[in-house]
């Protein structure tokens, strides 16, 4: 079976999982393992900050997130709470997204979301593509979600 850490560790380094969820999720592993692995006790027992900075030869490293996975995990996230994480979601795609294929509608996105908001400084305007966009854009980035959720179920 593949190993899921990496996968919990990239979810809590988003913010995505707080270091409690990260532990009692490990717990689960031990309760559910026939032979809990070391990985699984040493983030059960010392928790996802102490294992993310052990060499990767000791512990698993979190997982890279591909630009569309964590494309598609910010804007989930800022539908989830559009006030609180827009920001946070244009400062990240204005960088994310630049010197990768332009062709792929989520790149395109992101060159068009920092040439309105940081460039144009139109906010109404902008405002209202970001908004816009992301409804024709949720669906499928909700799938890529699920999927990576199911990685760790």
């Amino acid at each position: 079976m593949k190993s899921r850490i990496p996968t919990i560790l990239a979810l809590y380094h988003l913010k995505l999982l707080s270091k409690e969820n990260v532990i009692e999720w490990a717990d689960e592993q031990l309760m559910n393992e026939t032979e809990p692995f070391d990985f699984i006790s040493e983030l059960s027992l010392k928790g996802p900050d102490s294992c993310m900075k052990m060499p990767e030869y000791d512990f698993p490293r979190a997982r890279v997130f591909s630009y569309l996975e964590e494309f598609s995990i910010r804007l989930v996230k800022l539908t989830d709470n559009y006030d609180l994480e827009k920001d946070n979601f244009i400062q990240w795609i204005s960088r994310a997204a630049m010197g990768l294929d332009i062709t792929q509608r989520e790149v395109y996105f992101g060159y068009l979301v920092d040439h309105y908001f940081l460039e144009c400084d139109d906010m109404v305007f902008a405002n209202d593509y970001l908004k816009n966009e992301i409804v024709d854009l949720l669906p499928l980035c909700k799938e890529r979600v699920n999927s990576i959720w199911r990685e760790i179920a």
